[in-house]
């Protein structure tokens, strides 16, 4: 004699109907909840990764370059002094690189704060050289800097430090207050699965009874439950995590389109390995979500039963 019973698998297991019916069609108020959330923990992720990549980008432009300024009393004293700093520093072991600015180059960077055309009307502009050095040189400018000032009275070298500083606890705290949102996301998405999976098990008391009286254990509840919360986790973290990648999308649009690439705003430049990053969120929801709903069931049957 043949046996005719399907045989049981995954896929039998994801489509077939939940052994506890939730309350709602489908669960369509928890899977929106849980899209939310899902979108939010994506996007605080993303934070985190620009954040660290902009930051790492900027310092590392940071630690490799300084800036000499050279000022003086009219714009033909400013010239002979700038001439004499080029020449010491292209005579100076460890400066790969000497640019001397031009005076149209250096009033555009003045005219933001000063206005337009009115650097030339009342100062002297001043020469700027940008100068990138190695890593063994910008460990001791103090020998570059007498020279310069002996040269050039005016001129006056600015290695970024406090730039430097500044920028990095302000990407250190703007990395922490990322994370705090992620995990915050993670603790709400933990209480929501609480909440909804009590609800389950109190709208279906008889149900749990009957499983009980054919021999169903608190575990076999649970794991169904689990598996009910896990589909209902993944339909949400998936419609949160396209939603994010569509906002996301749409902001680097914008701030291309109306910012321009020469802000000091980050650029959105996620892909390769910050893709797969964010592609953990909705799995790290998924799991937080179904991890959560089994172990209040297990806690609430065995308090119950």
């Amino acid at each position: 004699m043949s046996d005719t019973a399907p045989k049981s698998n995954f896929m039998t297991r994801w489509r077939r109907e939940p052994l506890l019916p939730e309350a709602g069609a489908g669960g369509a108020p928890l899977t929106a909840v849980i899209a939310v959330m899902s979108f939010l923990a994506v996007l605080a992720m993303a934070a985190v990764l620009i954040i660290h990549q902009s930051a790492g980008r900027w310092t590392a432009e940071l630690q490799s370059e300084i800036t000499v300024q050279i000022k003086g009393a009219d714009q033909a004293e400013i010239a002979a002094s700038a001439s004499a700093a080029m020449r010491v520093l292209n005579d100076t072991p460890g400066v790969e690189e000497a640019i001397l600015k031009s005076d149209d180059e250096t009033a555009a960077l003045l005219e933001p704060w000063l206005g337009k055309g009115n650097v030339r009307a009342f100062l002297n502009i001043p020469a700027l050289i940008d100068v990138k050095v190695t890593p063994a040189l910008r460990t001791d400018l103090d020998s570059l800097r007498q020279r310069l000032t002996a040269v050039a009275p005016g001129a006056a070298l600015d290695d970024h430090a406090a730039w430097h500083n500044r920028l990095a606890m302000a990407a250190q705290s703007g990395q922490a207050l990322a994370v705090l949102v992620f995990l915050l996301v993670m603790g709400a998405a933990c209480a929501v699965s609480t909440f909804a999976a009590r609800a389950g098990l109190a709208a279906n008391h008889e149900i749990v009874s009957v499983l009980h009286l054919v021999g169903a254990t608190d575990k076999f509840i649970a794991s169904e439950v689990q598996r009910r919360f896990f589909i209902l986790g993944f339909r949400g973290a998936i419609a949160g995590l396209a939603a994010a990648f569509a906002a996301l999308a749409g902001a680097a649009y914008l701030l291309e389109r109306g910012v321009g690439a020469d802000s000091f705003l980050p650029q959105f430049t996620l892909g390769g390995w910050h893709a797969l990053w964010l592609l953990t969120v909705p799995l790290a929801t998924c799991l937080v979500t179904a991890f959560t709903a089994r172990l209040t069931v297990l806690n609430t049957l065995h308090r119950q039963y």
